[in-house]
């Protein structure tokens, strides 16, 4: 589904990333992780188009894509989710959604005729039926708990019918309950839609229950990679990423 080939990035004198490959496999949930400044966030972004690699290609269904801009990735079939919420916080969560399906069909065609697509209005209740919040549809976004807003953006995300969705840290700045809700609701709509997932996170437990395979950055480098048990067990990883005793 997704591969990335040998790609390495730098900042000036920094080297970001250094000839990193992994492969996402069809309806598998890949977890891209490492410490602080590993690399996953560069990474991340070279994937979704908004840094272009030094060297190295990816490829999204084996056609390149490095350096295509954002919204041509989303076209291709990719839904993004980044760490913080996208949606416009004035705008409700029905207007928000729409909002999505629109400009990923053929332009939004002005914010005036946002509500007035019936098809558009009719797929955005649908996405919120997903995720959870039909209740909430025609509230401000701005109302919303954290939970709340990263769910709107899985909507959003999943708007133009992506075959492999990317999330930035879906946990962030939750609590340890919400957290576990979270892991939940992602793990019991993206197999029910049968969608392929590459996520960075850093709740280790979130990662061991979601992940069918563990990508892990070391100093812009792969340290590890394979299934959750085998990782968890890899010494390297141990005392990189998992925090030696801490672990």
């Amino acid at each position: 589904m997704l591969e990335v080939r040998e790609v390495t990035k730098s900042f000036g004198g920094f080297r970001a990333l250094s000839s990193v490959s992994l492969q996402v496999e069809p309806g598998r949930f890949h977890a891209l992780v490492g410490p602080n400044g590993a690399g996953k966030t560069t990474l991340f972004n070279v994937v979704v188009g908004r840094l272009k690699p030094d060297r190295g290609t990816v490829y999204f269904r084996g056609q390149p894509i490095s350096g295509l801009p954002t919204p041509r990735i989303v076209r291709l079939g990719i839904g993004i989710a980044f760490q913080r919420a996208q949606a416009f916080l004035s705008m409700t969560p029905l207007e928000n959604v729409a909002l999505a399906v629109l400009s990923l069909r053929r332009g939004t065609g002005g914010f005036r005729a946002l509500l007035s697509d019936r098809v558009a209005v009719e797929r955005a209740r649908a996405l919120l039926s997903w995720v959870g919040l039909t209740g909430a549809a025609d509230r401000p976004a701005g109302e919303l708990p954290l939970g709340d807003l990263k769910r709107l953006d899985i909507a959003m995300a999943l708007a133009g019918d992506p075959a492999l969705l990317l999330l930035d840290e879906p946990l962030a700045g939750l609590s340890r309950a919400e957290r576990r809700q979270m892991v939940t609701f992602i793990e019991k709509l993206l197999r029910r839609l049968g969608l392929t997932l590459l996520f960075t996170e850093h709740d280790t437990d979130a990662v061991l229950r979601l992940a069918d395979r563990i990508t892990v950055l070391h100093q812009g480098e792969v340290l590890a990679e394979g299934e959750p048990e085998e990782v968890k067990r890899d010494a390297r990883v141990v005392e990189a990423f998992l925090g030696g005793g801490d672990a």
